[in-house]
């Protein structure tokens, strides 16, 4: 093997798709990066937060994914990933993928949460796909 293969090919790492959030899920969001590290990492310098106030969780492999990397994924990104788009725009995005909803920011996945249980209440499911829980709405 030429000097130097070995090295390059074990340089080359997928990249993956995270979801990264805070403990105040004010801007939770998709991110592409090589690693859990540089997800965290690229989302906490971009946003504002320290380094321990993100957490990167890794939700697929994107080989096909073009870059520069690391870097916030698009509507369209997940669109061609597989993901459902419940709401696009810039701000209170959601998508599903599999059997788990992703909501951008806290206050719009409050909000997702309550409606869902509402209509669960009327009888009509959950047509934004978040898990039923505690919040309740007195709507009287």
């Amino acid at each position: 093997m030429p000097r130097g293969s070995k090295k390059t090919a074990a340089a080359k790492v997928p990249v993956a798709l995270y979801w990264v959030s805070t403990a105040d899920h004010d801007e939770d969001w998709f991110i592409f990066a090589k690693s859990t590290r540089s997800a965290a990492k690229f989302y906490a310098d971009y946003e504002g937060y320290g380094p321990r106030e993100t957490a990167a969780e890794p939700i697929l492999e994107a080989p096909d994914t073009e870059g520069p990397f690391p870097r916030h994924a698009q509507i369209d990104d997940l669109a061609a990933l597989g993901f459902e788009i419940l709401k696009g725009g810039d701000h209170g995005r959601s998508v599903k993928y599999g059997d788990r909803t992703f909501v951008e920011g806290h206050l719009e996945s409050l909000i997702a949460e309550i409606d869902d249980n509402n209509s669960e209440t009327a009888g009509e499911g959950r047509p934004r796909g978040t898990k039923s829980s505690s919040l309740k709405i007195n709507l009287d």
